[in-house]
């Protein structure tokens, strides 16, 4: 008894071909858009360091209208590898 992935339908070589463009034109989207993230690594630091201080100073909504600032030392400490964006 053959189960139902022990063969592989087959392509056609336009449906090859169509695949193997897809798969490139994917890997450069994805490559110019890891680029992009590196690009803003300076401006994306700026960011969370001015959210840190933002949550500090005045503090966020935790339920409905009730505020609470943060602690300084509730603020987890900068990791020492570099920051990655999952997409």
């Amino acid at each position: 008894m053959s189960k139902v992935h022990d063969q592989a339908p087959s392509k056609s070589p336009q449906t090859q071909e169509w695949i193997e463009t897809n798969l490139s034109d994917q890997d450069r989207r994805q490559g110019q858009i890891i680029k992009d993230m590196d690009a803003l690594g300076p401006e994306r630091d700026r960011w969370v360091d001015a959210f840190l201080e933002r949550i500090q100073a005045r503090g966020f909504n935790f339920d409905s209208d009730q505020k609470r600032r943060i602690r300084s030392d509730e603020i987890p400490g900068k990791p020492e590898r570099p920051f990655k964006v999952i997409f």
